[in-house]
């Protein structure tokens, strides 16, 4: 009987770990680790009412990435259906030539805060990140993400 609510009481704490968590998206459709400039990664969510947020950008990526920066755009469309487009000069590297990614292995995670403490109304939203980089493929990428925090 003990072990059962000692079960009930983990799965809690697990679930209560997301609670400012409203949105997270993560895509890896990737062939080959490539980003091809022509692929869009596209995330869509719907708020259920007005919350201020932080927009947050994961990058997934192989260890020792080649470029310290790589350039990207981010457009938000709003419920009321106007667009913001957010160039994005994300920083891989720091001046020392580390990577400024959390790293496990040849896997690294990059978290980066678009968008900080920002009012999103009730309603659709859809975000699309688009490859900037100046050829026909980012090499090295595990996958692209979106998370929408309180």
């Amino acid at each position: 009987m003990k072990f059962k609510y000692c079960l009930l009481g983990v799965f809690c704490i697990f679930l209560s770990c997301d609670k400012n968590r409203i949105y997270k998206e993560f895509d890896s459709n990737l062939e080959n680790n490539r980003w091809n400039s022509n692929d869009s990664k596209e995330f869509s969510f719907v708020m259920k009412k007005e919350e201020i947020v932080d927009v947050i950008l994961h990058l997934g990526h192989i260890y020792d990435f080649q470029f310290a920066s790589i350039p990207l755009q981010m457009a938000i469309t709003y419920p009321d259906g106007h667009t913001e487009l957010i160039p994005i000069n994300l920083k891989l590297k720091n001046e020392e030539g580390k990577d400024l990614a959390d790293c496990s292995g040849d896997i690294c995670d990059l978290y980066y805060t678009v968008k900080n403490k920002v009012p999103l109304e009730k309603g659709n939203y859809l975000i699309v990140i688009t490859n900037k980089f100046n050829g026909a493929y980012l090499p090295n990428i595990l996958g692209v993400g979106i998370q929408i925090n309180k």
